[in-house]
């Protein structure tokens, strides 16, 4: 059972805007934004009124930590992004606060960030100055190193935080032995298997290929079209789902209990099952989201009962089978050999 007074962990969106348009990003299909193919994603900040609506301080002294980390958006385009991380800091002292940013905007915010106690800021740089913009597309590298070195200055926390691509694998000491030299913390090298996509500018002419991906750029774009046609087709969902067998299923933020935010106010158990299903019907699993996430939107009925939803959740895990119901996501991420 999720437990509203068991929570220790927020995991917070509080913005769906981006300034960057990563290729594997959730908000895009390989650099084409999804609000201009759906034309219904919603794209807003959350505000101060809002946090304080959804997060009172009695409610934030039981946590541990929140981590600001966006499925779409990016904590550097929330216009009261630092009043927020003030708030947070100021309810409960204790508690650690991270974000994870690409960090290219707001120079003026960084000195006042890195003087508030217990933040610390994963700044996601993917190269040099030379490679970094070819997965962090139309962010500034001069400029996020400035705002780094600025948070630094101020006692700020900062890590240096480096996905794998072919195309930096020969910057990677160099780039370690910069975060020492700009006085980062840690030096962190993610390995998380992104390393072949064909990459499109905001308009969908083809940009750059990294890696050696398995659809040239005119296979994806077929692609993208049959699976846009393909995502209310029930029979084509349950011929996908026949392919998966059931697995033991180990939440992975069920202790200590997690809950994920969305900058609208819609609540879900993770990141993972947040991936705006309503918003994103082509990515796979998330209609069995949709179907099950009713009155989930914390602004609304507040956040005690906008985990409800979870305990049904947790209920459908012991369906037999995913294509009876057992869902795909947490089937998928946090399933183990063998069904029970």
């Amino acid at each position: 059972m999720f437990k509203y007074s068991d929570i220790r962990v927020v995991h917070l969106e509080i913005s769906s805007r981006c300034n960057a348009a990563c290729p594997d990003c959730p908000r895009n299909l390989r650099g084409v934004e999804v609000a201009d193919i759906f034309n219904d994603f919603e794209v807003r900040d959350m505000t101060l009124a809002e946090v304080k609506k959804m997060f009172p301080v009695e409610f934030l002294s039981q946590l541990h930590m929140i981590l600001i980390n966006g499925n779409h958006g990016d904590f550097i385009t929330c216009r009261e992004g630092l009043e927020i991380i003030k708030y947070f800091s100021e309810s409960n002292p204790y508690m650690q606060i991270e974000i994870s940013t690409n960090a290219s905007g707001q120079p003026k915010i960084w000195s006042q960030l890195g003087a508030i106690p217990n933040v610390k800021v994963l700044f996601r740089l993917d190269g040099l100055a030379d490679t970094h913009h070819l997965y962090r597309q139309y962010t500034d590298f001069n400029l996020i190193i400035n705002n780094a070195k600025l948070f630094i200055a101020a006692g700020g926390n900062a890590e240096w935080h480096m996905i794998a691509f072919d195309f930096n694998e020969h910057q990677r000491e160099d780039a370690k032995l910069l975060s020492e030299q700009l006085g980062f913390k840690r030096f962190e090298l993610v390995d998380v298997g992104r390393n072949n996509m064909v990459v499109f500018d905001k308009n969908g002419n083809y940009s750059h290929t990294i890696g050696n991906p398995t659809h040239d750029q005119q296979d994806f774009i077929s692609l993208m079209e049959v699976r846009k046609t393909r995502r209310l087709d029930t029979t084509y969902q349950l011929q996908f789902y026949e392919k998966y067998p059931a697995k033991e299923i180990n939440c992975k933020v069920k202790n200590p209990v997690w809950i994920y935010v969305q900058s609208n106010g819609q609540v879900y158990p993770c990141c993972w099952t947040g991936r705006a299903p309503d918003t994103n019907p082509i990515a796979s699993g998330n209609e069995q989201i949709s179907a099950l996430s009713k009155n989930n939107n914390a602004l609304e009925v507040g956040l005690e009962a906008a985990i409800d939803w979870f305990n049904e959740l947790e209920r459908a895990w012991q369906i037999k089978t995913v294509a009876a119901g057992r869902p795909w996501i947490c089937n998928e991420t946090c399933g183990s050999p063998g069904s029970n």
